[in-house]
């Protein structure tokens, strides 16, 4: 068993703030604020709760689910005849 190196984990985890990524608490924010200032109304405000409990939930496991769901998303998708070649990856040298 493996002992953990809780100061390397603590300096390459991503900053948080109120349980979410810093980037994703402010981009709640300044989403829901635009959305109070178009609509002229105070409806952002609980918009804002929800969506943060939501990312708080999501974040439990990994801070940067949001940056790992956008680069598979992007990702190359698999070559249609995979099956034909038996699964192998071309880029291997053997």
């Amino acid at each position: 068993m493996q002992k953990k190196d809780y100061l390397a984990l603590g300096l390459t985890r991503a900053p948080m703030f109120m349980g979410v990524n810093l980037r994703v608490f402010f981009l709640n924010l300044v989403v829901c604020t635009l959305i109070c200032i178009d609509a002229k109304t105070f409806l952002g405000i609980p918009l804002f709760v929800i969506l943060h409990l939501i990312i708080v939930r999501l974040s439990i496991k990994e801070p940067n689910f949001l940056y790992l769901y956008a680069k598979a998303f992007i990702k190359t998708p698999p070559l249609m005849n995979r099956w034909y070649w038996g699964g192998v990856n071309s880029y291997e040298p053997w």
